[in-house]
């Protein structure tokens, strides 16, 4: 019997140890859900932590770990943000030691948290949520040490530690040690950050297609509006730059084309009617506004020949903009002069990624070293 006894107490302790917080305000039936909000929490899954905590509060609606999960959520921003509004709305009188060490935490400015966590620690030596408050980015060290304290809790410090190894803040910058980690991260959580941390150190390494196979898995955990899907348009993009790059240079040609040919209709299918575009000619007038207006009216200019050539092309760490750089040779006349001119400018443009694929937005034209651009026309 005292053995039977001793077993069931044990599973009880350890039962407890396994929790983030050991003592809570919240019903047995919600602990387990609330645990498993504050794990989501701990990795940066914030909106799996809003569902996890709302349900906790399903069962309980006064679990006092739930309502501070919504509070950190929750922006401290004093012009929008809700925080202190929901920590107001929290009895902390009602709260267990561990949730009023955190309520403090959460209610105090940022200068003064390193203080407050470390008193927290010291009446909660043995808490893993009081703890893991004491950690930091500014020294990676702090995860190792709560990982070896806190094995049950350490997945999120498993994916810190990953990023200590990839920017040399744990020892020289090792590849093959930070995605070590970041896996004992994903076998110790399910949940989709970890998944994002391990493509993003693969896309360090120039590896994108892997980085992509990576990002999707955290996308799969929730697709509609994931927050990992901009990451995974990027690493898709990288994937494919080089054929982005000819269609971009060849979009380039075909609307310059579009415009010699004052054909309107063809302009429009490389601009976005949210998209003001501007452009500066090459007589170096001031930048304006051109739109298929602009396309279709007349010029006092003819021209005989018109080329780009020299194209290079430069991307935006997004992927989301790119700009091309060209050379532009030809020959024109005007209504006043018979006499051909020959025309010889350096240019850039400007393209933007969007919902309808890439679009122009900007372009600037000038002479060449003591060479001749556009006339000045009004």
């Amino acid at each position: 019997m005292k053995k039977i006894i001793f077993l069931a107490m044990l599973s009880i302790c350890l039962s407890a140890n396994s929790q983030w917080v050991q003592k809570t305000s919240c019903k047995k039936s919600a602990r387990g859900i609330v645990d498993l909000a504050i794990g989501h929490l701990a990795n940066l899954e914030y909106l799996i932590a809003y569902g996890s905590a709302n349900a906790a509060l399903e069962i309980d609606p006064k679990c006092g770990s739930a309502k501070l999960v919504l509070a950190a959520i929750s922006s401290s921003n004093a012009n929008w943000g809700s925080r202190s509004s929901k920590l107001k709305e929290i009895n902390r009188s009602k709260l267990s030691k561990e949730e009023m060490a955190w309520y403090d935490y959460l209610s105090a400015p940022n200068d003064a948290r390193d203080s407050i966590s470390a008193i927290g620690i010291r009446d909660n030596r043995s808490s893993p949520l009081v703890n893991y408050l004491g950690t930091s980015p500014s020294d990676f060290s702090t995860f190792e040490s709560f990982a070896t304290k806190f094995p049950d809790q350490a997945a999120s410090s498993y994916n810190m530690i990953a990023y200590g190894h990839m920017n040399g803040a744990l020892g020289d910058p090792n590849m093959d040690q930070a995605i070590a980690f970041v896996q004992r991260a994903q076998a110790e959580h399910r949940g989709p950050n970890a998944y994002d941390s391990e493509a993003e150190i693969l896309a360090m390494e120039d590896r994108y297609s892997e980085a992509l196979d990576m990002q999707l898995k955290a996308i799969d955990f929730g697709t509609f509006a994931s927050p990992y899907m901009q990451n995974a348009q990027k690493y898709w993009a990288k994937t494919q730059i080089e054929s982005i790059s000819e269609q971009l240079m060849k979009n380039q040609m075909e609307m310059q084309d579009a415009i010699m040919g004052q054909d309107a209709e063809a302009y429009g299918a490389y601009v976005h009617e949210d998209i003001t575009v501007t452009t500066g000619d090459s007589n170096l007038n001031p930048f304006y506004e051109f739109t298929s207006e602009n396309v279709s009216e007349e010029t006092p200019i003819t021209w005989s020949s018109f080329n780009l050539s020299e194209m290079d092309l430069n991307f935006s760490p997004n992927m989301k903009t790119a700009v091309i750089t060209f050379q532009a040779d030809g020959a024109y006349v005007t209504e006043d002069n018979p006499q051909e001119v020959v025309y010889a400018t350096r240019g850039s443009s400007v393209w933007v990624s969007t919902d309808q694929g890439w679009k122009i937005m900007h372009s600037s034209w000038a002479p060449r070293n003591g060479m001749v651009g556009l006339p000045d026309m009004e």
